[in-house]
């Protein structure tokens, strides 16, 4: 398993207008060996993704959970926009989910506006967050991304939230 200590940025050379052929190449790799063929586990159950096909520019041929790792909706148009730094950070996913344990990863639930239950492995120290979907019986990873100041503000009131409801279950 990778430690923590270790995650540094996939490229040093990615542009902000996409990944070059050969990058995205080893950039889905690496999600369709984290994902596909050495799946994640959790509670026993196998972490399942969006596996249907892109229409994106970028991921056509690809999953659609690989569009939302290396892409992010823009609040004007609504459409999904190549994102650099979550791109870069792909390869963290995997280790960030296995070492919950670790005292550095801030994990907590909150349930949605849906009413859906997510799982947040929030690494605060490197701004990095996993977001996961509990749709019984199974899980389903929605995302991964960079956090902002403003994210990170939600992030900690949300884990602050389940720590203390932990604490005090009846209030």
């Amino acid at each position: 398993m990778i430690d923590l200590d270790d995650l540094e940025e996939l490229f040093d050379d990615l542009s902000i207008d996409g990944p070059t052929k050969q990058q995205l190449y080893q950039l889905y790799g690496i999600f369709l060996n984290d994902f596909k063929k050495n799946p994640i586990f959790i509670n026993g159950t196998e972490l399942k993704y969006n596996a249907n096909p892109s229409r994106h520019p970028i991921c056509r041929g690809k999953v659609m959970a690989f569009e939302h790792i290396i892409t992010r909706e823009s609040k004007y148009s609504g459409k999904r926009n190549f994102d650099r730094e979550r791109t870069n950070k792909i390869h963290w996913i995997k280790p960030v989910i296995l070492n919950v344990e670790d005292f550095r990863i801030k994990y907590f639930e909150e349930v949605n506006h849906d009413g859906e239950n997510q799982l947040f492995y929030w690494y605060q120290e490197k701004s990095f967050v996993v977001i996961i979907r509990e749709i019984q019986p199974d899980y389903l990873l929605i995302t991964a991304y960079s956090v902002d100041k403003e994210t990170q503000q939600s992030l900690k009131k949300g884990y602050d939230h389940y720590k203390e409801a932990k604490k005090n279950p009846t209030s």
